[in-house]
């Protein structure tokens, strides 16, 4: 009785590490996704800034496409939403989808002095509704 006790604790335990286990395990994968959707936001801002050009204004100038669309990773629709902040600062934000989450990406823009700081926050699943296993992880660029 007295070994059959022991074993029954030793099997308890086992069980509940590697329950653990494959929970950390599973947090350390949607983690990384929402750290890709992240780093595929800032891609495509970069690309569109410094590629492309005048994509996203900074109040002194216009936007390169006055209908405020981009193209990154397949998605060819991506609609920019464009605001003022001051004379010479704007900023410009769009929400990137993908297939493992979304990128939620802000684009502040100033002309004197000139400098761009661009923030990519993604998420290992898209939608507004509060769910306890959402993953958010940020990027920000500054030049």
């Amino acid at each position: 009785m007295l070994i059959g006790s022991l074993l029954f604790s030793l099997g308890a335990t086992i069980a509940h590490l590697s329950t653990r286990g494959i929970a950390l395990s599973a947090a350390g994968k949607e983690s990384e996704a929402a750290f890709f959707a992240a780093d595929t936001g800032i891609e495509c801002a970069l690309y569109w800034d410094l590629r492309v050009g005048n994509t996203f204004p900074n109040s002194t100038e216009a936007p390169r496409d006055p209908d405020g669309r981009i193209k990154c990773n397949g998605n060819e629709n991506i609609t920019l939403t464009f605001s003022p902040v001051t004379a010479s600062a704007a900023t410009t934000k769009f929400q990137l989808p993908l297939s493992y989450g979304c990128a939620y990406v802000t684009v502040e823009k100033t002309a004197s002095p000139e400098r761009v700081v661009i923030e990519s926050r993604g998420r290992n699943e898209c939608g507004t509704g509060v769910n306890p296993a959402r993953v958010e992880r940020a990027l920000r660029v500054r030049y």
